[in-house]
């Protein structure tokens, strides 16, 4: 059982993909849950890091960081190795770990998980390439293709169909590739047009699971290649998703589990990581187990 939280910090990203007056809402939460709070704005990239690995040395009973995937990911970066609650503050265009731990879309309601008694984390492994971290995923291929395509002023203006778009544009310019894996001593060498490293299962904007399998807290990571994208593929996927079955045609998809995986591809495709472009291949890959607490509803049970 958590203490009571009653200070906490809150690093909040101004440009984050909703439109909201955020701070009267999270003052009115926090005097009714009689919380003190002090709060830090991110200007540019690597700040949310640097502004909590300075929060969690100040004595707080959480950190709270409002923003999408990628805020996260550099808060995360900062806590690594402390104890102190994560509580999540949703405010991207695709909040993909919240969808995955049931944290409500609502920042009112998510304010409200801090009112909790008692209250409940959850703990939730990170995965880690060279120096940095991701929550949710590293992609090579036409994922990255998208991310890549959407740029902040699409997402701030249309949101999630901002993705969809740039999915569109995605597939006339993405091409097939060799990934050549290495999984906990294993390799593999498999041509598609995806490959997938994931923490988090979750279709970004649905708490469905695109493989109910994959677990953001079972000490793995889970690496999938999609080998290409035709009709049988999106009948495959939405035969899945219904039954809530791994996908069993490995003409189509491919997958696997381990802890250190070692990736590139031939030729070398777009490569992203929680939504940040990466340069560096291949990838060096690792799961850390428990590495971080986060604040989840009561009893929340996460759809796979």
């Amino acid at each position: 059982m958590e203490k009571k939280i009653k200070n906490i910090h809150i690093i909040i990203n101004p440009v984050s993909g909703k439109k909201e007056s955020i701070l009267p809402i999270i003052d009115a939460s926090m005097k009714e849950a009689g919380i003190k709070w002090e709060v830090s704005i991110t200007h540019q990239a690597a700040d949310a890091t640097r502004l909590a690995k300075a929060a969690v040395k100040t004595g707080i009973d959480a950190l709270a960081v409002y923003g999408g995937d990628g805020t996260l990911t550099e808060a995360i970066s900062g806590m690594i190795g402390s104890k102190i609650p994560l509580v999540i503050l949703p405010g991207g265009s695709a909040n993909a770990l919240a969808t995955e731990l049931g944290i409500p879309g609502d920042l009112k309601e998510a304010c409200m998980l801090l009112a909790q008694e008692p209250l409940e984390t959850k703990i939730i492994d990170v995965g880690q390439f060279d120096k940095g971290y991701f929550i949710v995923g590293i992609s090579l291929g036409f994922e990255a293709d998208v991310v890549k395509g959407t740029d902040r002023q699409s997402k701030n203006k249309l949101g999630i169909f901002a993705y969809l778009f740039s999915a569109a544009a995605a597939l006339k310019i993405t091409k097939k590739a060799v990934y050549h894996l290495k999984i906990d001593g294993q390799e593999h060498k498999v041509k598609g047009l995806i490959c997938l490293i994931a923490n988090t299962g979750n279709l970004r904007f649905s708490s469905i699971s695109f493989d109910k399998h994959i677990d953001v807290s079972d000490g793995f990571l889970d690496v999938v290649v999609v080998r290409k994208a035709n009709l049988s593929l999106f009948k495959l996927l939405v035969v899945t998703l219904f039954q809530r079955q791994r996908p069993d045609n490995l003409e189509l998809v491919e997958h696997w589990q381990g802890k250190d995986i070692s990736v590139y591809s031939s030729p070398p495709q777009t490569v992203q990581s929680d939504g940040e472009m990466l340069e560096k291949i291949p990838l060096k890959i690792k799961i850390i187990p428990g590495a971080i607490k986060v604040l989840v509803p009561q009893k929340t049970k996460v759809i796979k």
